[in-house]
């Protein structure tokens, strides 16, 4: 879904924050390849888990990683507009709106390029699809990375 010109947003459901962990943690590992600039922004923080993941793993960019913004109390700029910017959100439904609103009225008049992936916790019996519906995404990340999202109305 994109909201203006250099906005982007995307979803992802995790089942605890474990499965978030593991699941973000090789997608982080590529876009900081790719020389993008990542913010995390979670109402719980995963930055232990992080850290105790990658102390078992030997991954090239295990500083960068560990030194990505993890839970700035407000939406940040860094004067390297060469740089996409990636905010990781995740908690409940209201903090996820209202960290996106940050966001949006930050960049608002910015020209970097954003992309915000809202994760939500999900439980067994949620409905995904009304919060895809709801929301408008049309790209999910997942295990496998980025993907469309194919739902018939």
């Amino acid at each position: 879904m994109k909201l203006k010109n250099n906005i982007q947003k995307m979803c992802c459901f995790y089942a605890s924050d474990w499965h978030l962990t593991v699941m973000l943690l090789p997608y982080i590992n590529s876009k900081i390849n790719e020389n993008n600039q990542i913010y995390m922004k979670c109402e719980n923080s995963i930055e232990e888990k992080m850290k105790m993941l990658l102390n078992k793993l030997d991954i090239k960019n295990k500083g960068n990683i560990l030194n990505i913004n993890w839970n700035g109390s407000a939406v940040q700029e860094d004067d390297d507009n060469t740089k996409n910017k990636i905010y990781i959100v995740s908690g409940n439904n209201e903090y996820i709106e209202s960290t996106n609103k940050a966001i949006n009225q930050f960049y608002e008049t910015k020209e970097s390029n954003v992309k915000i992936i809202n994760c939500y916790e999900v439980a067994e019996d949620e409905d995904l699809n009304k919060i895809i519906k709801e929301n408008g995404y049309t790209q999910l990340l997942n295990t496998k990375g980025e993907s469309n999202i194919n739902i018939s109305k």
